[in-house]
């Protein structure tokens, strides 16, 4: 895009701002969760090496900004990232957000976004793949749809993971190595899915037109587990089922 999208200018410099309340409290269901998943209890000792996300602006930390898919994005000037980076950088937050927290929960380094990477830099603790807008559809199945033009980025799911397959290369080879090395990493997939309805809704979509894409939106979220086919065993965690109470409240109004 060469310039910034009119409902982002209008909405986008007051989301997700003095979030730490809400970002705790998903925090810690999140990270509740792992721990149930995982078989460790609250006073066990870290076990995971690194962390993958993927994922929409819950979990972005840095890549849409540097995607130049705005020439003028609000998220990369304050009061973005003022009250625990002082300075803006590329997080939909004025602080830290949940991928921040489970990093720090577990001993691990903020996760660099991987459009930050240099050719060939390795990342041993781990990359952030997510980015802002990004749908779990491929960006195509929009372009078809006519609504193409008011997507924030057409870095999809898919579009992350083949991301992860190329810096995969970097890491480890043969399988073996691969199995012993993915053991010890957490995948978090999500949150994703929620601009698969926001925005077909932006163009006034009806209920029924959201609630086709629920099965495909599904499926392409389970589909990212693909990521495992060379790893004998993998740890994802999905920390945010996507719902949309306020489309079905709008609904249930017309």
């Amino acid at each position: 895009m060469s310039s910034s999208h009119p409902f982002l200018v209008k909405f986008f410099p007051i989301l997700i701002i003095n979030l730490h309340f809400f970002m705790r409290v998903f925090f810690l269901l999140a990270l509740s969760l792992i721990r149930s998943v995982s078989g460790s209890t609250p006073l066990s000792p870290p076990r995971y090496d690194s962390i993958y996300s993927f994922g929409d602006s819950l979990a972005d930390t840095g890549n849409f900004l540097r995607s130049g898919a705005l020439a003028f994005p609000v998220i990369g000037k304050l009061p973005y990232g003022e009250t625990f980076f002082r300075h803006a950088t590329g997080r939909c937050s004025d602080g830290r957000l949940v991928i921040d927290f489970i990093a720090e929960a577990y001993g691990l380094p903020y996760l660099p976004p991987y459009l930050s990477l240099t050719e060939g830099q390795k990342s041993q603790h781990g990359v952030n793949f997510a980015v802002a807008g990004a749908t779990a559809l491929d960006s195509e199945i929009f372009y078809d749809q006519g609504i193409g033009k008011i997507l924030w980025t057409n870095d999809s799911l898919s579009v992350q993971l083949g991301w992860f397959k190329k810096l995969k290369s970097t890491l480890c080879n043969a399988k073996q190595d691969c199995a012993n090395y993915f053991k010890k990493s957490l995948f978090l997939v999500g949150e994703i899915g929620g601009n698969d309805y926001n925005y077909p809704f932006f163009v006034g979509g009806s209920f029924k037109q959201l609630r086709a894409l629920v099965s495909p939106v599904v499926e392409a979220i389970a589909a990212a587990t693909s990521v495992s086919s060379n790893a004998s065993r993998i740890n994802f965690f999905y920390p945010f089922a996507e719902t949309r109470p306020g489309f079905i409240t709008i609904s249930s109004d017309n």
